[in-house]
């Protein structure tokens, strides 16, 4: 098993474990996700990295799309600027976060 493997189902079961329930998240493929982006329904991740420079800014290690409860949501794993690993889960339609959840406080906006 591979490392981002090994990191993804940790992740999944840390936010469903998180969550108090099992909960039934669908990851998608790239072509299924692809199809979403054409039909309007969810931003491409290139736009979603670009917006969340705003508020969260750093290299992209690993990203899951994901739809649970009716919505679809990207599971990032960001780098930030001094090396912190983030884990970001935003709304796929939207490219923001939870507004019910604050950000990790290692997030800074893109400084030039």
């Amino acid at each position: 098993m591979t490392r981002a493997l090994c990191v993804s189902l940790f992740a999944l079961a840390t936010l469903m474990s998180m969550k108090g329930h099992t909960t039934n998240l669908i990851e998608l493929e790239h072509y299924e996700a692809k199809q979403l982006v054409s039909s309007g329904k969810i931003l491409s991740l290139d736009v979603t990295l670009s917006r969340i420079k705003h508020f969260c800014y750093g290299k992209l290690i690993d990203a899951h799309l994901y739809r649970e409860d009716g919505k679809w949501r990207y599971d990032l794993q960001i780098k930030a600027q001094h090396g912190q690993i983030i884990d970001l889960s935003l709304d796929a339609s939207t490219g923001q976060p939870d507004p019910y959840r604050s950000l990790p406080s290692d997030c800074r906006a893109f400084e030039k």
